[in-house]
């Protein structure tokens, strides 16, 4: 088995190969290398999708920082979903916004690989609500035209989680940051 490593004899990243457990030859200068794997730990995951919360896990390396905004996949019952961190409560039971894995005893998060994007659409003096779900990488623009029940609809503003308003023409957003988008009819 082949692995990159850094060679403290050739000062670079050398390709090595295991000789046996734990223990690699860099194959440009000879040299042998012990390599110990990082000890991983289990994690809690409170994984949190409209008004469902789930309980899952998620096995990371000790040294790994959990942050506030970062992604993860969890495993739910057999199922890998992403998610984005929301919070991490330490092994004392403080909720903080980062830390690392090893000093951690949960992690809340919000899924970001489905999302539902929730749309007010306006036609003259009626405004339509719809809430559909999307991948959480589909791309939104203000000025781009949108399709509902065979209508047309201009997309005129869109509101972001972290409480920005997007509204200049071409401005852009994924699912998985949005709050809702103002759209308008286009006969």
């Amino acid at each position: 088995m082949r692995t990159e490593i850094y060679c403290d004899t050739c000062k670079e990243i050398t390709d090595h190969e295991m000789v046996k457990d734990n223990l690699y030859r860099c194959l440009n200068c000879g040299t042998h290398v012990r390599l110990e794997p990082e000890r991983e730990v289990e994690l809690k995951a409170i994984f949190s999708h409209e008004d469902e919360t789930r309980i899952g896990a998620v096995k990371l390396a000790e040294s790994e920082e959990l942050v506030k905004g970062a992604e993860l996949i969890v495993d739910l019952d057999g199922e890998s979903r992403i998610g984005r961190i929301t919070a991490v409560q330490l092994k004392d039971g403080r909720t903080v916004e980062f830390a690392k894995a090893k000093d951690s005893q949960a992690v809340w998060l919000k899924e970001v690989g489905e999302v539902y994007v929730r749309f007010s659409l306006h036609k003259r003096a009626v405004t339509t609500s719809y809430k559909i779900p999307f991948d959480g990488e589909t791309e939104f623009s203000v000025g781009e035209e949108i399709e509902f029940e065979r209508k047309k609809f201009v997309i005129t503003r869109i509101k972001l989680l972290d409480g920005r308003l997007l509204k200049k023409e071409g401005e852009k957003a994924v699912a998985k940051e949005i709050k809702r988008i103002y759209a308008t009819y286009s006969p």
